[in-house]
């Protein structure tokens, strides 16, 4: 399902990531760029010696690497801070702090798992940060060190050439030069190293110990794990999406096979026929609870995320029914309409297919229509209508060829 603004965001940080991914390469490729630079001198004139040049070139690297990497590690948080979230997040569901487990509900407390779509909630547990602290506290003296030994700085570099140069067995003017463009040029470009590759990854790879260490995520009863962030937020939408079923149920009158809906949903899950339908969808993590839900009740849904999947799967294995989404990125373009497109692909190739499309309010606006005329059976919003008319459309089987609604 397309959540309002989520899936931009999302294609936003896939391109970051992938940006970010191609940033040790470009440092790979200027440091082997160096080496060789240093290996050609020992080819060719000046004809130093290779071995000691690049044994110097690798050791100032591995210097600046270090430095870097004392000044790129991430700050942390101090003990009993919370990190509040922004607004838009916290009117997603995202206000409950990840340390705070969920209120007990009566029916966990009478034991009833059966009605518990999670195992297990986080527990709180402080994470050391005394790297975090040495970090901090090296990098503050080796600022004001040499901010204080600033001009006395060109002559220890000049000792330091003096003392290398000698290794190279050439003369001591162009050995002196040639270590000063090592010392320059692999010290630059290691802290560069060091510095990058610590602030980029080395942050992410704390977060996830940190996550698993805090146990910010839960385990579903299918095994699958969700972080409680993206829980809370999923949670307040159905929340959100119960209300405003119940107020149309309040307001209007029951449905059209109201009757075999109540009756399904009195049967017994492990009784009921497991009945496998399709879900496409390009981002399939917002409708994680959703999925969960539906295999507590015995559907046992496959996920896709490309309309060429989707169709591939349809040919492979006979399916109940489908479920798309309506603005999807395909071939690495973003079409508003692609569950219409879907739609009408999938009506030439199983006209008898049930069909729901689970979109967002803006597209369901502007697409609905299309995707009702091209065959849709169900659109809707809402995820608690959305879980009704599968078991709606289930109930009544594929033979039916019932009007199309809109919700």
């Amino acid at each position: 399902m397309d959540l309002n603004d989520s899936a931009s965001k999302a294609s936003t940080n896939v391109a970051a990531v992938r940006k970010k991914d191609a940033l040790p390469y470009i440092l790979l490729f200027i440091l082997l760029a160096g080496l060789l630079a240093v290996l050609a001198g020992a080819l060719l004139p000046p004809y130093y010696h290779a071995v000691p040049a690049l044994l110097w070139s690798l050791g100032f690297c591995v210097s600046g690497m270090l430095l870097g990497f004392l000044f790129g590690i991430p700050r942390s948080l101090p003990s009993g801070t919370v990190n509040a979230a922004p607004p838009d997040e916290r009117s997603n569901g995202k206000g409950r702090t990840t340390d705070e487990p969920p209120p007990p509900s009566a029916d966990a407390a009478a034991g009833n798992a059966s009605n518990t779509l999670f195992l297990g909630t986080p527990t709180p547990m402080e994470i050391n940060s005394n790297l975090v602290e040495v970090s901090d506290w090296l990098t503050k003296i080796i600022v004001g060190v040499g901010l204080i030994e600033l001009k006395s700085l060109p002559g220890s570099a000049r000792s330091m050439a003096a003392f290398v140069a000698p290794s190279l067995a050439t003369d001591t003017p162009t050995a002196m030069a040639i270590v000063g463009g090592i010392m320059l040029f692999f010290s630059v470009h290691g802290f560069l190293i060091g510095y990058l590759l610590t602030r980029i990854y080395l942050s992410i790879m704390i977060k996830r110990a940190d996550s698993l260490v805090k146990n910010e995520s839960v385990r579903l009863e299918s095994g699958k794990e969700i972080e409680v962030t993206e829980l809370s937020r999923l949670q307040q939408k159905s929340l959100d999406d119960m209300q405003e079923a119940v107020t149309q149920l309040l307001l209007a009158h029951p449905p059209d096979g109201g009757a075999a809906v109540t009756a399904l949903a009195g049967m017994p899950a492990e009784k009921r026929p497991a009945t496998p339908v399709l879900w496409l969808d390009d981002h399939p993590r917002n409708n994680t609870l959703l999925v969960e839900q539906m295999e507590r009740e015995n559907i046992k849904v496959d996920q896709a995320i490309s309309t060429r999947q989707a169709l591939a799967m349809l040919q492979q294995k006979p399916y109940a029914l489908l479920i798309t989404d309506m603005a999807r990125v395909e071939n690495r373009r973003r079409i508003k309409d692609a569950g219409v497109r879907t739609v009408r692909d999938v009506r030439q190739a199983q006209p008898t297919l049930p069909i729901i499309v689970y979109c967002s309010k803006d597209t369901l606006a502007s697409y609905g229509t299309e995707a009702e005329a091209a065959g849709a059976r169900f659109i809707t919003t809402s995820g608690t209508s959305l879980l009704a008319a599968v078991n709606k459309l289930l109930h009544e089987g594929r033979g039916d060829g019932g009007q199309s609604f809109v919700s």
